[in-house]
């Protein structure tokens, strides 16, 4: 929040009290709740004070900073369901690029980690050589396999995707490179020689 947040904040405060019959919330409190709320921003601060206020068991009783902080930071448990709902629709953009590229076009994926997870599992040409059964028990893989991606650096992952024709192109770039590299070595021989 921001110092033009205090009065907003105090009203919202002051009003949550009200309903629990505390008159008044003394200058000491509220600058406690303050500092305590403070990293977090208004909208979500008032949001949560609704819900302690409508939640069953606790709202019976008035928030403590801490009842309110439980609203704005979600739980481990909830986050690895969020975390894994993501990576269950990254899935879904995996199927659906495996229907429009298909193994020989190289799709591209806006989520490096859907890059990265793909490969893990071992590339483009593997993912879309799976048959449908198959890939539903890969989804289980590229789930567990994205949650765990999603905890690493992007620099550390594997994040480029190639599909069969990418593949060739770069065997052939190769190919040539090799015989450059033969051929210079056999020039380097040749003039060691002489």
């Amino acid at each position: 929040m921001q110092s033009n947040d205090r009065s907003r904040f105090a009203s919202a405060i002051h009003g949550t009290f009200e309903i629990y019959s505390v008159k008044q919330v003394s200058e000491q409190l509220m600058d406690i709740w303050w500092a305590t709320l403070k990293p977090y921003d208004i909208a979500d601060v008032c949001r949560a004070l609704t819900q302690h206020i409508s939640d069953p068991e606790r709202g019976q009783f008035p928030p403590k900073p801490a009842d309110v902080i439980r609203f704005l930071a979600p739980g481990k448990t909830e986050q690895l369901e969020n975390l894994k709902s993501k990576a269950e629709m990254q899935w879904f953009n995996v199927t659906h690029a495996i229907s429009q590229c298909g193994t020989y076009r190289t799709p591209k994926f806006k989520d490096p980690i859907t890059a990265a997870a793909v490969n893990s599992l071992g590339g483009w040409v593997h993912i879309c050589s799976k048959t449908t059964d198959q890939l539903d028990w890969l989804q289980k893989q590229f789930v567990s396999t994205y949650i765990e991606f999603e905890r690493k650096p992007l620099d550390q992952l594997p994040c480029s995707v190639a599909g069969l024709e990418d593949i060739q192109k770069h065997k052939l770039e190769n190919k040539s490179a090799f015989a450059n590299l033969e051929k210079g070595l056999e020039d380097f021989r040749a003039r060691k020689q002489a």
